[in-house]
């Protein structure tokens, strides 16, 4: 015992000792430049709170839909929430309201395996009675049980992006259209 302890001690004694100590790389210690504008980089961001609050209110309800995780899911979504999606089988149009209809619609997609893959979540709209609670996100992919049987073994790329209109609050979903509400219902057939 005393041996391991002495081993230990000598172990911990050069690890902290000042040769042994990291430093920190230039680059980790490099002033953050400051800019509005955009980087082609896509490891680097800036947001603010509230849009933070957004990305992480849909990212986690996303996380919990792609898990099949309904109750998790229902629990980021308001009492009245309003959600469009496509039904590829008609192609159709479904609509859910409020919570009841919301959990049917979570239950069912969980039972189909359903699954989408965020390509990017976006702001564009600058107006702050409009735009300041709301995010347009784009699908790299949706999988589904349903898209499998009808000849899309890998899925497809959604044709539209998902509305998500959140609480003042940006900490729950009021609106999720996933669907083409009023457009044109082609936006609901796979390719």
């Amino acid at each position: 015992m005393r041996i391991s302890l002495a081993v230990l001690v000598t172990v911990l004694a050069s690890a902290c000792s000042a040769t042994g100590v990291p430093t920190a790389s230039p680059s980790a210690t490099a002033p953050i430049a400051r800019s509005a504008t955009p980087t082609s980089d896509p490891l680097t961001f800036r947001v603010g709170p509230s849009q933070a609050r957004m990305v992480t209110t849909f990212t986690a309800f996303l996380d919990a839909y792609n898990a099949g995780a309904v109750d998790r899911a229902l629990a980021l979504l308001t009492d009245d929430v309003g959600i469009s999606d496509c039904d590829y089988r008609g192609p159709k149009l479904l609509t859910a309201t409020g919570r009841d209809a919301a959990r049917q619609w979570l239950a069912d997609r969980a039972a189909d395996h359903d699954r989408l893959d965020v390509e990017s979540i976006l702001n564009a709209n600058p107006d702050p009675t409009s735009g300041s609670h709301v995010v347009a996100v784009s699908y790299s992919r949706r999988t589904s049980d349903t898209l499998r049987a009808l000849g899309f073994p890998n899925g497809i790329k959604p044709q539209g992006a998902t509305k998500a209109v959140f609480t003042t609050t940006d900490d729950k979903i009021r609106a999720f259209a996933n669907g083409p509400f009023g457009g044109p219902i082609e936006a609901c057939r796979p390719h």
